[in-house]
């Protein structure tokens, strides 16, 4: 399990790989887009992980909360919903609305499912959570109209930190988060070209889009992700750091070895 003590008004951050992320604030542990197996490799090949993953999830015995972005199996991983579910009893699962039943499928209790929509936030033990619809690629949604793409701002007392999940840029998304005076933005750098489309690899935003995007939110700290995990969907992240070097000098970001913690202190608060 991970030594999750982090100092007060502070907060703590362990990235797992891919969109994998932990964060510890105010004496509650949230997951996101869990990927702690190598599910995807086992059940479809050619999809091998590019190092072990730092946690098990019959280790996560401390989470309070798993959100999940979207359906993609790197993000909603049956394997590690299932195995936090049994290790952290306590745990709830936040899902974009639509996707409530995949989590019943996997024998999550209903109760323990919260269904997030787009623009309708939600109040969670002294946290307030928007969820951002998302493109990636393009908007998919149900037949009720609600987003099966999100992205999530968690608010503690004026503390912004946005998980932006799978996307690519688009005018509404600018404006959302402008708005937010969001502080730490952890965004995909992975990119999209029309090679991995056409292996229905969806596309995410750039490395160059998620510095501009940081830039025009005026967010305190940036952290890429979804570079490193699968050597058909990676993004050499020496690019990202040039080009936040050349284009944003003094932007503070953030580069992970997965496993690693970082324990961050507001310059806000």
């Amino acid at each position: 399990m991970l030594n999750t003590e982090v100092p007060h008004e502070g907060a703590a951050f362990w990235h797992l790989g891919q969109e994998s992320l932990v964060v510890k604030r105010n004496g509650l542990t949230i997951y996101f887009d869990p990927y702690l197996s190598n599910s995807i490799d086992e059940k479809y090949g050619g999809a091998p992980r590019n190092f072990p993953t730092p946690l098990k999830p019959e280790e996560v015995t401390n989470a309070d909360y798993v959100f999940l972005t979207h359906e993609h199996p790197d993000h909603l991983d049956p394997v590690s919903v299932q195995g936090i579910a049994k290790a952290s009893p306590q745990a709830r699962f936040v899902v974009p609305q639509p996707l409530r039943n995949n989590l019943v499928q996997l024998d999550i209790a209903e109760e323990r499912i919260i269904g997030a929509i787009a623009g309708t936030p939600l109040e969670l033990e002294g946290m307030t959570v928007h969820s951002v619809a998302c493109k990636h690629e393009e908007y998919e949604t149900d037949e009720q109209g609600n987003h099966k793409f999100l992205g999530y701002i968690l608010n503690w007392d004026g503390f912004n930190l946005y998980h932006a999940g799978d996307t690519v840029i688009f005018p509404e998304l600018l404006e959302n988060l402008k708005s937010m005076r969001i502080e730490v933005a952890c965004m995909p750098i992975n990119g999209h070209d029309f090679k991995r489309f056409g292996q229905n690899l969806m596309g995410n935003m750039t490395f160059r889009e998620a510095a501009d995007l940081t830039d025009f939110i005026g967010a305190d700290l940036i952290i890429p992700m979804h570079y490193d995990l699968f050597a058909g969907n990676t993004e050499n992240p020496a690019y990202f750091v040039d080009y936040i070097h050349r284009a944003y000098p003094g932007q503070p970001f953030k580069m992970f070895v997965p496993g690693e913690r970082m324990l961050y202190l507001s310059n806000r608060l």
